[in-house]
C-alpha cells in the first residue's frame, strides 16, 4: 500500500547578516513591533541589513548622558513634512522631541561610525547638534553640525576620523531650538553607515588628579590625604612618577610634591 500526496513548502526571505567589516548602511524602511516593542532600532529591523558580527542599537536619549528614552518609530517624510519625498527615518514620533538620539553597540564592542542622514522636522530657526562619540565610558570624538535646514530638506552627516573606535555614539541639541532651552527637539536618522573599527595607536591618558582640593599641613604622620587618579581609554597600564620638591625659606622650610 501506497500513500502520495502533494504539499507546498514557503520559505520566507530571510534578512542574512554582513559582516561588520564590509562597511553596511543600515536604512531603516518600515516601521515594526521589534522596533516600537522596545523602543530600539537595531540592525535587521525595520527593513535594515542585519550584521552578524555587532548588534547596533539606536534609540532616543533624554539628556547629554545618554539616559535611553521612549518612544521611537519609522516614519516617512509625509509625517515629517520633508521637501526629499524619498526620506524617512527614526524618530520620536510625539511632538515634544527629544534631547537626542545614540547609536551604540549592544555589548560595548567598537564600530567605526562613517556617516548618517539627518532630518529635523520640527525647528523653524537655526540651531546646534554636538555629536560625541565615546569608547568604554571615555569620550574620545567630538564634533558638531546645523540641524536646521530652511528648505526642509535631510542632510549627509560625515563624521571626522576620531570617530572610528568607539562603542558608542551621541548627538543631541546644544544651542538653540524652538524650547530654547535646547531640552528637546524633533530629530531623525537614517542609512547609517558603519564599518570595522581602526586603531589609532596608543590613547594617552588622562592628566593626573587628586581628590582633594586642599590640604591640612598640620596631619598626622601616614595619614591619607586624598586620591591620586587618571583614566587610559585604552585599559593599559602606564606609571607616573612622584618627585618631592624642597624650597627654603628664612625661618622654615616646605616640601611640594610634582606628578
Amino acid at each position: 500500500m501506497t500513500y502520495e500526496e502533494a504539499f507546498t513548502i514557503t520559505i520566507n526571505n530571510v534578512n542574512e547578516g554582513v559582516l561588520l567589516s564590509s562597511s553596511p548602511t543600515l536604512t531603516f524602511s518600515s516601521n515594526s513591533i521589534a522596533i516600537t516593542g522596545d523602543n530600539i532600532a537595531s540592525d535587521g529591523e525595520g527593513g535594515s541589513q542585519a550584521i552578524s558580527d555587532i548588534d547596533i542599537q539606536i534609540f532616543n536619549i533624554s539628556d547629554i548622558n545618554g539616559t535611553f528614552a521612549t518612544p521611537i518609530s519609522w516614519k516617512n517624510s509625509t509625517f515629517m513634512g520633508s521637501s526629499n519625498t524619498t526620506y524617512s527615518g527614526l524618530t520620536n514620533e510625539n511632538n515634544a522631541g527629544s534631547k537626542g538620539m545614540a547609536i551604540k553597540s549592544a555589548d560595548g564592542s567598537e564600530f567605526k561610525l562613517n556617516q548618517f542622514e539627518y532630518y529635523n522636522w520640527g525647528d523653524t530657526s537655526t540651531f546646534t547638534n554636538t555629536i560625541k562619540g565615546y569608547r568604554n565610558g571615555t569620550e574620545v570624538a567630538s564634533t558638531t553640525f546645523v540641524g536646521y535646514d530652511s528648505s526642509w530638506n535631510s542632510q549627509t552627516v560625515i563624521l571626522n576620523s576620531a570617530f572610528e573606535n568607539v562603542d558608542e555614539v551621541r548627538f543631541y541639541i546644544s544651542s538653540g531650538g524652538y524650547k530654547g532651552d535646547q531640552s528637546a527637539t524633533n530629530h531623525s536618522i537614517n542609512s547609517i553607515k558603519v564599518g570595522s573599527p581602526v586603531s589609532g595607536g596608543n590613547t594617552a591618558p588622562t592628566n593626573i588628579t587628586l581628590s582633594a582640593s586642599s590640604i591640612n599641613e598640620n596631619v598626622a604622620a601616614n595619614s591619607t590625604i586624598g586620591t591620586l587618579s587618571s583614566t587610559d581609554v585604552d585599559s593599559s597600564s602606564f606609571t607616573y612618577t612622584l618627585v618631592f620638591l624642597y624650597c627654603s625659606h628664612s625661618n622654615y622650610g616646605s616640601r611640594w610634591l610634582d606628578v
